[in-house]
């Protein structure tokens, strides 16, 4: 799946792009495709969360008031 970073109010397009970009790094191997469950990890002291890829579920990192969203772009 592709993933596009959307624009997060207060956070740079890059760097928003690179917490994304760690996160789904650090979940490689350990969320099937067929997987129906989300998955979590802290990454730089965000609380990220990638829904389930079965459902084609994207990715929020969140740190106090600060929220990063990247929606499935394409396959």
């Amino acid at each position: 799946m592709t993933l596009q970073v959307l624009e997060s109010p207060g956070i740079a397009c890059a760097d928003a792009k690179a917490l994304v970009s760690r996160f789904q790094a650090q979940l490689a191997g350990k969320q099937p495709a067929g997987s129906s469950q989300p998955a979590s990890a802290t990454v730089d002291g965000w609380l990220c969360v990638s829904g389930p890829p079965a459902s084609q579920g994207g990715t929020s990192c969140s740190r106090q008031d600060q929220t990063v969203f990247a929606g499935v772009a394409g396959e």
